[in-house]
């Protein structure tokens, strides 16, 4: 019923309510953000795509998707980082979650694609399916566990953890693997309040998702309602403070919805971070 009405408002105000409602993929919005970094100097910088709550199955489907790849390869990330809710609830999708694959595998990216699970990819218990799909589609799961990659001669410790609030995240085990607490560190962590907790083990840059911006957000009012662990930081950039460092937080409002097939002042986003 709520669908219908809101479609129905759309044919019939058009163009007007367009920065309001968003319900195309082609309202998506591309951000640019540049931070600062890296301990060598580099003849062009590190960039990361971010991405985040897809809700695969639920107002979320096939040619989303395949026009929101175009706009990430478009971009020519070295790293695309996915930060969890890929699908909505993977137990109940209708049709086969397997024909994503050859369509995951077009995204490009040189030094690879990582995903970190969210509370939708936890709470279905069938993690497994998520995992072959994104192993056929060669992308890593960073899973309480971290790596290295090499940008221009210069080690770059890459990490995820494990869903905050439907598993057991572990930021401590996810940077267990980092040689040297001064090199440059990002880690995925879909919910992004857990974040306060992250900052005191010298992490560079926090990528995370789950609030979708609120998803429905009331100007001068906010969000009505905020999920948990997604309620103190809502979206967009942030830098934090512990002692005598600084993390960066980004929080991407996400390209899916969830539980309402709406968007409201919230547009979905695509997200190039680009570091210095």
């Amino acid at each position: 019923m709520l669908k219908s009405l809101m479609f129905s408002a759309i044919d019939r105000f058009g163009k007007s309510l367009v920065p309001v409602f968003h319900t195309s993929p082609h309202h998506v919005e591309i951000n640019h953000i540049h931070l600062k970094g890296l301990k060598k100097e580099h003849q062009r910088s590190l960039s990361i795509v971010h991405i985040s709550d897809l809700h695969i199955g639920f107002q979320y489907d096939y040619n989303d998707l395949v026009e929101h790849i175009k706009y990430i390869n478009q971009l020519n990330p070295d790293i695309v980082m996915i930060t969890g809710d890929l699908f909505d609830n993977i137990a109940k999708f209708k049709g086969n979650p397997n024909h994503y694959v050859p369509l995951l595998k077009t995204i490009k990216a040189p030094l690879g694609k990582y995903f970190a699970y969210g509370n939708h990819d936890q709470r279905t218990y069938l993690t497994h399916d998520i995992e072959t799909i994104l192993y056929n589609s060669n992308i890593e799961i960073l899973n309480n566990f971290g790596k290295y990659i090499i940008f221009d001669q210069e080690p770059i410790y890459i990490c995820g953890t494990d869903d905050i609030n439907n598993a057991s995240g572990n930021i401590e085990q996810a940077i267990k693997n980092r040689k040297d607490m001064s090199d440059f560190t990002v880690a995925m962590v879909h919910e992004p309040d857990y974040a306060d907790f992250v900052k005191k083990y010298k992490v560079d840059l926090q990528l995370s998702g789950h609030s979708h911006g609120g998803q429905i957000y009331i100007p001068c009012i906010g969000a009505p309602i905020k999920p948990a662990l997604g309620r103190k930081y809502l979206k967009g950039l942030y830098r934090l403070k512990y002692k005598n460092h600084y993390m960066h937080l980004h929080v991407s409002r996400g390209l899916g919805t969830t539980h309402l097939p709406i968007r409201f002042f919230s547009k979905p986003q695509i997200t190039k971070i680009t570091i210095k």
